[in-house]
């Protein structure tokens, strides 16, 4: 009996320490409750402020915390919240302001003469040598009779070495103008394609490093000396190309001489010699694919067995953003726009460059 009576006291002492612990955990997270609603109440009560009245910062922070010195020394934090004095409400508090975009070039139209070639990557290369074809010794004959000799035919080459030519560009920007506006970023890429895009098409046509002259100095001059207007001069050249072998089929000519064409009219009944008045401009002429080129001299033309020359592209026109000397420190970007390329020309008398007879 002892015993049963030992267990049931053992079980309510047990109880008895269960709840009160339950108890004073309770009673302690209430406390904490309390106080944090003290802080929060007696922090409500005073804020700092600084207006025109309150003296200095110092003043201020003096005399607001001294008011709340009680409840610092019972908490052991204090948050004092600084707030500015007010001024005039403006248009800049609540702009509202329209972006109109950002203006630039276009860079889809086909000018240059690089638009004239046959085009092949060819990465990692510095330099391509070739031969060129100048000329033929001999030429074929009929055979004089059985038993006799045969005409002897040979073509003549030229080795060529020709280096990569590096056409490059770059803007300075700001990296706020950069990150901010992706408008202006594109307007700039866009103006660095079409610089580039313009600069190769100066050193194919005209020449540069490492391509002496380019393509006008390596064709064959044909001056007509029957036929005074540019569309009849090529057609003449045309046919002399074929007589020597050659296909022509691309004839690059400056705008202003496309112009001339195109709105040529005649004499007997003033219509439009290329076609309908309102119809779209041709892109070609007389079978030939039509190719613009602000390079080409006014006045001439430069016809073109395109399986004959070509434009291997060793790094296609990338556009990079880095630091240059003090751009880090200045708060700028500079960005760059680059591709290098290698013309080449296979055969002596696959380009022609065309000019008409004196009217």
């Amino acid at each position: 009996m002892s015993n049963e009576f030992q267990a049931v006291q053992d079980g309510i002492k047990s109880l008895q320490d269960k709840l009160s612990g339950e108890l004073k955990t309770a009673l302690t997270a209430q406390d904490a409750k309390y106080d944090s609603l003290l802080l929060e109440l007696g922090q409500k009560s005073d804020r700092l402020t600084t207006g025109k009245s309150a003296g200095t910062l110092g003043d201020s922070f003096i005399k607001s915390f001294d008011a709340e010195r009680a409840l610092f020394q019972k908490t052991g934090s204090v948050r004092l919240e600084i707030k500015a004095a007010t001024d005039a409400v403006t248009t800049s508090s609540g702009r509202n302001v329209l972006n109109g975009g950002v203006g630039g070039v276009g860079a889809g139209n086909l000018l240059g003469l690089q638009n004239a070639l046959t085009v092949r990557p060819t990465p990692g290369t510095t330099a391509v040598e070739y031969s060129r074809y100048t000329g033929q010794q001999g030429a074929a004959a009929i055979q004089a009779g059985e038993g006799a000799g045969k005409a002897a035919v040979r073509p003549d080459h030229s080795l060529i070495t020709q280096t990569a030519m590096t056409i490059a560009g770059f803007s300075k920007m700001s990296r706020q103008a950069m990150t901010d506006s992706a408008e202006l970023k594109r307007a700039i890429d866009t103006t660095l394609t079409r610089s580039v895009n313009s600069a190769l098409d100066v050193a194919l046509t005209t020449g540069g490093t490492g391509f002496t002259g380019g393509f006008t100095a390596l064709a064959t001059v044909s001056t007509s000396l029957v036929y005074d207007t540019l569309v009849d001069a090529i057609s003449e050249a045309v046919a002399s190309m074929q007589v020597a072998g050659f296909n022509p089929d691309v004839v690059s000519v400056n705008p202003a001489d496309w112009l001339a064409v195109v709105v040529a009219k005649g004499t007997a009944n003033d219509h439009y010699l290329s076609g309908n008045y309102l119809g779209a401009l041709p892109i070609e002429m007389r079978g030939l694919r039509v190719v613009l080129s602000p390079t080409v001299a006014v006045g001439t033309a430069l016809l073109i067995d395109s399986a004959h020359a070509e434009l291997l592209i060793v790094d296609g026109f990338s556009i990079e953003v880095g630091y240059v000397a003090d751009d880090f420190t200045n708060n700028l970007v500079t960005v760059l726009g680059e591709m290098r390329a290698i013309p080449v020309f296979r055969s002596v008398g696959a380009m022609r460059l065309v000019t008409p007879a004196a009217a």
